[in-house]
C-alpha cells in the first residue's frame, strides 16, 4: 500500500534557495574574473549555490575555502561544501565539513553563520533518517536565529523543525511550527518560501487524515512553483498530490501525477531520492489496482534509487511495499525477507505509523504460513502502534484481520472483541462518509430552492438587461473619448520627442563646428608660427649669408686667405640654416614619424626638448608590436606635442615623462610632469584651442582621455587610452587624408 506521506524534504533543499539562473551564474563568473583575491570568497560561495551541477558547485565551494582569510568566510565556505556533499548524498564527507564550519563559526562569534552550520547539520541527519539528531540541531539553529533577530532565517528553521516533527509523529507541535513559518513568509511576501511551507503543511494535514485540505495545500504549492518557473520543485508537489489522490480513490489522477513527476526528474538532474518516491508511488497505484507484476517492477526500480539516495525512510517504505506485493503473490518467504528489513529500518528511524503497517503485513504473512505465534505477536504490536498514532485506516485493517485471525485459531471471545472494535471504527468512518453525503444532499436541496428563486428573478433580469445596454453604450462612448484623449497625448509626446532629437542634432552640429573652428584656428596658428620662424630665423640667416658673400667684392678678396674666411663663414651660416630648416620641418611633419613610426618620433621629440636645456624629457616605450595605423600615429604624436608645449609654457616643470605602453588589448599614452597643478575644469572650458585640438584628434581615433591634476598639488598626468579593436576599425575606415 502507498504510505500517506511520501515527501518531507522540501525545506531542506534550501533555507536560502537561489534560483538556478544561467544569467545569474554568468554575471557571477564575470564578477569573479574582475574581483581581487580578497573579494572572491562571497562570489564563489554564490556560484556554488546557483550552479546546477553539484560537482561544479563543490569545486566553487572548495575554491572559496582556499581564498578565505576570516573565520566567518571559512565557516561559510566549509558549510557550503558540506551542503554540496549532502546534495551528492556523501553524508560522511558532509558531516566532516559541517564540524569544520562550526569550529570556524564559533571562533568568529557570528550568530547567523553559526546557525547556518547547525541547520546544515540538521539537514544531513534528516536525510539519513536520524530524526532526533535532526530535531536537536534544527532547534539549535532556531535559537541562534532568534538571538540574531533574522525573521526569514527563523521561518526556515521552523519549517525544518515542523517537517522533522512529522517524522516523529508529533503532529500538534509540527502544526504550530509550520503555521508560524507561513505567517512570517506571508508577511514578507516571500512566495517561494511560502510555497515550500504550504508543501510541508500539506504533508502534515495528510498525516492527520485531512486529505482534502492537504490536496489543496499541495495544489497551491504546485501553482506557485509553476508561476515562479521552478520546474525542479514541481515533482515535490506532484508526488504529494498523487499520494492524496490514491487515498481519495482517484487512481487515474494519481498515476498521472506520479508519472509526470518521474518524467520531469528523468529530464532534469535525476534526483535519486525523488525518483525513488515517484516509482514507489506508481507501484502503489498498480498494487491498488491488483496489478501485482507491474507494481513489483516499479517497486524494484524504486528500490534502486532509494539505495542510491541512502535514505532509510524511503528504503523502509519500498521494502514494506515489496513485502506486501510478494505476499499478495503468495511468495511468503520473499515477502518476509523484505518485511523484516522494513521492520528493522522503521524501528531504527522511529517511524511508528510505518512500523504499525509493517507489523500488520508481517502478521498476515505469518498467518498464511500457519505460524500463529508470530502472527499473534505482530498483530498485537501493530494494533498497539496504530492506536498510539491514531491511524484510523491502519487500525481498521488491523481490527478486521485480528478478528478473522482469532476466529481462525478458535479464540472466539477475542475474535468478538476485535469485531466490535472494527464495527465501531467502521461506523465512525461510515458516519464521516454519511456526513459528506448529507452535506451533498443539502447542497442539492439548496440548488433546487435557488432554481425557484432564479425563475422569479428572470423578469427583473430583463429590465436590468435594458439598463445594462444603455450603460454599455455609455461605456463605449467614454472609451472612444479616452482613446481620442490618449491619441492626442501620444501625438504631443511624439512631437516633443522629435523636438528633443532636433535639439540634440543642433548640439552635435555646434560641437562639430567648434571642432572644425579649432582645427582651422590651429592651422592658422601653425601658418603664423611657420611664417614667423621663416622670417625671424631663416630670413636672418639668409641676410647674414648675403652679407658674408658680399665680402667677395672687397679689394682684398683677391687674396686666398680672405676667400677662405668668406667660405668658412658661409659654410657655418649654411649649417645653421640647415638646422633651422630641420627644426621647422620637424614641427610640421617629422620624417621620423612618417618613416619609422610614433615610437622613434616620440624619442626624437624628447631628445630635442632635453637639448633645449629648458626641461628634461624622458621617453619610455613598452611595445614590441608592429607599427600603428598612420592616422593613429599622427594623432597620438600631435596630442603629445600639444600637451608637452602647454607644460613647457605654463607648468614651470623641470622634468617630463612620456610613456607609451601597448599590449594585446589596448594602447596607453601617458605624459607626466612635476610642475604646477591646475583646475581640470578650467582646461576643459578654456577659450584656447588646446583642448579642442586634442578632442578632435581623440574623436578621430576613438580614444579615451583622462586628466589627473589638482591646483594645490604638484605634478600632472595626462592619459590617452585606445583599444586594439577600435584602432583596427579606425584604420579600416581611414579613407580620407589627415591635415597635420
Amino acid at each position: 500500500m502507498v504510505p500517506r506521506s511520501l515527501l518531507f524534504l522540501v525545506c531542506f533543499f534550501g533555507a536560502i534557495n537561489l534560483a538556478h539562473s544561467q544569467s545569474v551564474e554568468d554575471s557571477l563568473k564575470v564578477a569573479l574574473k574582475n574581483a581581487p583575491d580578497s573579494g572572491k570568497v562571497p562570489i564563489l560561495i554564490n556560484l556554488a549555490k546557483v550552479s546546477q551541477d553539484n560537482n561544479q558547485s563543490l569545486i566553487y565551494a572548495k575554491q572559496a575555502l582556499s581564498y578565505a582569510k576570516l573565520d566567518s568566510e571559512k565557516s561559510s565556505a566549509a558549510n557550503q561544501i558540506a551542503w554540496t556533499f549532502k546534495n551528492l548524498f556523501q553524508f560522511d564527507s558532509a558531516k566532516v565539513y559541517v564540524k569544520k564550519a562550526l569550529g570556524y563559526a564559533e571562533k568568529g562569534n557570528d550568530l547567523l553563520i553559526t546557525s547556518d552550520a547547525y541547520s546544515t547539520y540538521g539537514s544531513v541527519f534528516y536525510n539519513i533518517g536520524s530524526y532526533d539528531s535532526a530535531l536537536f540541531y534544527n532547534k539549535k539553529a532556531l535559537e541562534y536565529r532568534i538571538e540574531a533577530g533574522d525573521k526569514q532565517a527563523q521561518a526556515a528553521s521552523m519549517n525544518n523543525i515542523s517537517t522533522t516533527l512529522q517524522r516523529l509523529s508529533r503532529y500538534g507541535e509540527s502544526m504550530e511550527y509550520i503555521n508560524q513559518s507561513i505567517s512570517i513568509y506571508l508577511a514578507s511576501n516571500d512566495k517561494r518560501s511560502a510555497a515550500d511551507s504550504y508543501l510541508n503543511k500539506g504533508n502534515l494535514l495528510n498525516s492527520l487524515g485531512a486529505m482534502d485540505s492537504a490536496y489543496v495545500s499541495f495544489q497551491n504549492a504546485l501553482k506557485e512553483y509553476e508561476s515562479l518557473g521552478l520546474k525542479s520543485m514541481m515533482p515535490y508537489a506532484l508526488i504529494n498530490m498523487a499520494t492524496v489522490a490514491v487515498h481519495l480513490d482517484r487512481l487515474e489522477e494519481a498515476q498521472k501525477g506520479f508519472v509526470k513527476s518521474r518524467d520531469i526528474l528523468l529530464e532534469g538532474e535525476k534526483n535519486p531520492q525523488l525518483l525513488g518516491f515517484s516509482y514507489n508511488g506508481i507501484g502503489g497505484v498498480y498494487q491498488t489496482k491488483d496489478m501485482y507484476d507491474s507494481a513489483l517492477l516499479m517497486f524494484l526500480e524504486g528500490e534502486k534509487y532509494a539505495l542510491l539516495a541512502q535514505n532509510e525512510y524511503l528504503i523502509s517504505m519500498v521494502y514494506n511495499n515489496l513485502g506486501d506485493t510478494y505476499a499478495h503473490k503468495k511468495e511468503y518467504k520473499t515477502a518476509i525477507t523484505y518485511l523484516d528489513k522494513a521492520y528493522e529500518l522503521k524501528t531504527k528511524i522511529g517511524d511508528q505509523a510505518g512500523l504499525a503497517s509493517v507489523s500488520i503485513t508481517l502478521a498476515s504473512t505469518y498467518a498464511n504460513l500457519r505460524d500463529y505465534k508470530k502472527a499473534d505477536k505482530f498483530y498485537l504490536e501493530g494494533i498497539k502502534l496504530a492506536e498510539q498514532v491514531d491511524d484510523k485506516v491502519t487500525k481498521r485493517k488491523a481490527y478486521n484481520e485480528m478478528y478473522l485471525f482469532q476466529k481462525e485459531i478458535g479464540n472466539f471471545s477475542h475474535s468478538l472483541d476485535y469485531l466490535e472494535k472494527f464495527m465501531a471504527l467502521d461506523d465512525s468512518l461510515i458516519n464521516d462518509r454519511n456526513l459528506d453525503k448529507i452535506a451533498e444532499l443539502n447542497t442539492q436541496y439548496e440548488t433546487e430552492k435557488k432554481e425557484q428563486q432564479i425563475a422569479l428573478q428572470d423578469a427583473q433580469l430583463g429590465e436590468q438587461e435594458l439598463m445594462l445596454e444603455r450603460n454599455r453604450l455609455l461605456m463605449i462612448g467614454l472609451i472612444l473619448i479616452a482613446v481620442l484623449f490618449l491619441s492626442v497625448i501620444f501625438l504631443i509626446k511624439n512631437r516633443a520627442k522629435k523636438n528633443e532629437q532636433l535639439i540634440l542634432q543642433e548640439g552635435q552640429l555646434k560641437l562639430r563646428d567648434a571642432e572644425l573652428n579649432a582645427v582651422i584656428n590651429s592651422q592658422e596658428k601653425e601658418r603664423s608660427r611657420f611664417a614667423r620662424d621663416l622670417h625671424d630665423g631663416f630670413g636672418q640667416l639668409i641676410s647674414v649669408l648675403k652679407l658674408n658673400l658680399s665680402g667677395l667684392n672687397d679689394t682684398d678678396a683677391q687674396y686666398p686667405e680672405k676667400r677662405m674666411e668668406v667660405f668658412k663663414n658661409g659654410e657655418s651660416v649654411i649649417n645653421d640654416m640647415y638646422a633651422e630648416l630641420r627644426s621647422i620641418c620637424f614641427d610640421l611633419m617629422p620624417q621620423t614619424l612618417v618613416k619609422k613610426g610614433v615610437t622613434i618620433a616620440l624619442k626624437e621629440f624628447g631628445d630635442r626638448i632635453t637639448q633645449s636645456k629648458k626641461v628634461v624629457c624622458e621617453v619610455i616605450v613598452f611595445s614590441n608590436k608592429e607599427r600603428l595605423p598612420e592616422v593613429v600615429e599622427i594623432s597620438l604624436f600631435r596630442i603629445c606635442q600639444e600637451w608637452v608645449n602647454n607644460v613647457m609654457k605654463y607648468a614651470e616643470a623641470s622634468h617630463i615623462t612620456i610613456q607609451l605602453t601597448r599590449d594585446e588589448e589596448e594602447l596607453t599614452l601617458t605624459v607626466e610632469d612635476n610642475g604646477k597643478g591646475f583646475e581640470a575644469d578650467l582646461f576643459y572650458s578654456g577659450k584656447g584651442n588646446g583642448w579642442k585640438n586634442i578632442q578632435t584628434r581623440l574623436n578621430l581615433i576613438k580614444g579615451e582621455f583622462d586628466l589627473d591634476t589638482q591646483p594645490n598639488r604638484g605634478g600632472t598626468m595626462m592619459t590617452v587610452n585606445l583599444l586594439e579593436v577600435e584602432m583596427k576599425e579606425v584604420s579600416a575606415n581611414a579613407e580620407r587624408s589627415i591635415t597635420v
